[in-house]
């Protein structure tokens, strides 16, 4: 199991929403909370290569102007 928490970055204070909106639609993604500094998410998935995947989705959505992993752990089961 890979886990991973990342700040997701929206271009603009008013596209925050809508950033939140599509996190929530992604298989793997928990939004936990919205600050001043970005929408902090857990990212769960059974290896890394699949967290990459997730993360570069997200990185490559026109809303977002950063995605910034904070903290990553994966375990062998």
């Amino acid at each position: 199991m890979a886990i991973a928490g990342a700040v997701v970055v929206p271009i603009k204070k008013e596209e925050e929403d809508r950033v939140i909106d599509k996190l929530n639609e992604l298989d793997g993604v928990e939004v936990q909370q919205a600050g001043p500094k970005g929408i902090a998410v857990v990212l769960e998935a059974d290896d890394p290569r699949t967290l990459k995947k997730i993360s570069e989705k997200i990185s490559k959505w026109e809303e977002v102007i950063e995605f910034e992993l904070v903290y990553f752990n994966w375990e062998e089961c």
